[in-house]
């Protein structure tokens, strides 16, 4: 039984939990479905990093703020577990030259401070909650996987240090085969990075935000929403919530169709997750993967590997382009191949997990928070698989955008809404061309 956000219209509460590697170290608190008709001041649609952080800053704007949250599954259920926990200071697909070239270096030194920002709140979330979420400090490897990327790879480093003053050195094959021991590599960027037990830290969150008095529905699917005179009316299986103010906050595991100011707007892929049986330290001290490390390759279908506490070694990549797909053999087997292939020693090690979820890609590749204040409804959303970090302070900049506050529009994160997909029927056709593309060429 699978979940396919672009063939069936919402999550079912009958659905099980993903088996992940995270689900093992952790077991989630239930809560209680919504069982009776409710009136609030503010309304959140999914508790994960978004929505649970917006409840959060609603609550530190006013303690008196009525603040519900409602998920149409368990907590963790969606992205927000099954991550790789990757704490990145970016988010959407594009790098700060990237974004230097398309809107400027002013637009880009702000953009950076922004995801240091996303960065710190996180901490500052794991800290005020005192949330157990294993949360590791070391190396973050980007690594080149032929000899242009390796070029572009030193340039954009040169250019982070000069521009954004970023803690970032260029390693050549040499340097980086002395600190880690993997094949097909032609250099690396290497710089501070973070890495965490997602399931965790949302849960964390979600105990953060009960202690500051927001109640917490789960296995509460919001089936409809309608305006009505005085705000909305959302549906639910068992009773109906009556909101002065919405925040849709479910990303790609929202409704199919929902609201105009998500529908079509974003698009569900999935990606797949293996974590291997804990690697012998024999092993582990040859091929360097003896800290904690997180690393990701190149590719345009780029693959991300990171070091796990108990010696493992998670590795993943795009998954199947239909939900129906996302345990089949070949999704998996991709991921055992493209791992050993980098790591040949790990090539008979058994894997313990193998999992799916499903991450919310823009058009433009750049997430938006948006709020509309005549109809008080917003959302943030579109992600593109980097989330962590920022989907944390996106939950806190939507509420500041609800309440009045101004954010900086010059950043195109808070400028527009986020641009509907054209013919949208075709975007999985679409997929398939450009893996097969990838698959072929890269």
């Amino acid at each position: 039984m699978s979940y396919d956000p672009l063939t069936v219209n919402a999550v079912s509460t009958e659905l099980p939990h993903p088996p992940t590697y995270w689900r093992s170290t952790h077991k989630v608190v239930s809560r209680n479905p919504l069982a009776q008709d409710i009136q609030c001041e503010w309304l959140i649609v999914g508790a994960g990093y978004t929505g649970l952080a917006a409840a959060c800053e609603l609550k530190r704007h006013s303690a008196r703020s009525d603040v519900v949250v409602v998920d149409s599954h368990d907590i963790g259920f969606g992205c927000a577990g099954r991550n790789g926990g990757f704490v990145l200071s970016g988010t959407g697909r594009y790098s700060l030259p990237a974004i230097a070239k398309k809107w400027g270096v002013e637009v880009a030194v702000k953009m950076h401070g922004e995801w240091q920002s996303a960065v710190n709140a996180l901490n500052k979330h794991i800290m005020q909650g005192n949330i157990q979420c294993d949360l590791s400090s070391g190396p973050y490897l980007k690594i080149a996987h032929n000899a242009k990327q390796a070029n572009l790879l030193r340039l954009a480093v040169e250019t982070n240090k000069r521009d954004f003053d970023i803690d970032a050195n260029f390693l050549s094959p040499a340097k980086l085969a002395s600190q880690l021991k993997i094949e097909h590599a032609y250099g690396a960027s290497i710089q501070p990075g973070q890495s965490l037990n997602p399931l965790k830290y949302v849960d964390g969150l979600a105990r953060l935000a009960e202690n500051d008095g927001v109640t917490i529905h789960t296995r509460t699917p919001a089936e409809s929403i309608e305006r009505t005179a005085n705000g909305w009316k959302i549906k639910t299986p068992q009773a109906t919530i009556n909101a002065e103010n919405i925040l849709l906050a479910s990303n790609a595991y929202s409704p199919r169709q929902f609201h105009p100011m998500i529908d079509k707007r974003q698009f569900p892929v999935q990606s797949s997750i293996i974590v291997t049986a804990p690697i012998s330290n024999s092993v582990r001290e040859t091929t360097g993967l003896n800290k904690a490390m997180t690393m990701m390759d190149t590719r345009m279908m780029k693959y991300y590997y990171r070091t796990l506490p108990d010696g493992r070694l998670l590795f993943g990549g795009r998954g199947a382009v239909a939900g129906k797909n996302a345990d089949s053999p070949l999704a998996k087997n991709r991921l055992i191949d493209a791992m050993t292939a980098s790591f040949p020693s790990l090539k008979h090690i058994d894997i313990d997990y193998f999992w799916s979820g499903w991450v919310s890609v823009a058009l433009d590749s750049m997430p938006r928070v948006v709020f509309d204040e005549k109809q008080r409804i917003g959302y943030s959303m579109g992600y593109c698989g980097s989330g962590v970090s920022f989907a944390t302070l996106a939950g806190a900049r939507l509420v500041q955008r609800a309440l009045g506050e101004k954010l900086d529009t010059s950043l195109p994160l808070y400028r527009n809404a986020l641009p509907k997909y054209p013919m949208p029927a075709m975007r999985r056709m679409g997929l398939r061309a450009l893996y097969t593309w990838a698959h072929l060429f890269e």
